[in-house]
């Protein structure tokens, strides 16, 4: 794979705008509002977040380190060519050997600057039948491997307005992670943003 062909890749999880929404919507005065305003007045600023990939990056950038990693077989190029496939290091502990996938991709501003980052992960031996392997059993692995990735606060539940669902949402500094309800039995879909785009944009 070139880098022309990771040139031609296309934003896998646009930035879901309702969900953002939802989140200023429906949490004024809540304890989310209050962990956002914390932690932001904190001025703790959390640019990094995986395979040297970090907010403020250009989308020139991004692609360039994509390129060089796949041309060093750490990534490749996901389902459909629009996101980047990352296998998991494997976990020693995990008795079962259940192997994870990323597949990630970076969203970006009209200044082509990179303000958070797509990812959906699936178990790689994932089976209808296999009830072991679906997302709802994915989801807690998910949870605290992202809270071992980036230490700091735990997650809350922040409910979505008008509907019965929650997001799992991370907030330390200016670094948001949001865990999305379950839609699919395979993936579990989340999103880590950079608090001072999105506040900007609001």
């Amino acid at each position: 794979m070139n880098e022309y062909n990771f040139m031609k890749l296309s934003v896998l999880l646009k930035t879901s705008l309702c969900f953002t929404i939802a989140l200023f919507w429906n949490c004024s005065g809540s304890e989310y509002s209050r962990l956002v305003e914390r932690e932001m007045a904190s001025g703790a600023v959390y640019d990094s977040l995986f395979l040297g990939m970090r907010f403020g990056q250009s989308k020139q950038e991004f692609f360039r380190k994509c390129w060089k990693l796949n041309q060093k077989g750490i990534i490749s190029n996901g389902p459909g060519s629009n996101s980047v496939k990352y296998e998991l290091p494997s976990n020693e502990n995990d008795l079962l050997h259940r192997n994870i996938t990323l597949l990630f991709f970076g969203d970006f501003n009209d200044d082509k600057i990179m303000t958070g980052m797509d990812l959906d992960f699936y178990f790689d031996a994932w089976s209808i039948w296999n009830k072991s392997l679906q997302s709802d059993k994915l989801l807690p692995v998910v949870m605290d491997s992202l809270k071992k990735w980036y230490p700091g606060n735990n997650f809350i539940k922040v409910p979505i307005k008008n509907d019965s669902l929650e997001l799992l949402v991370k907030v330390d500094g200016n670094r948001r992670i949001i865990l999305r309800p379950l839609n699919d039995d395979r993936m579990v879909k989340a999103k880590i943003d950079d608090l001072r785009y999105v506040l900007e944009k609001d």
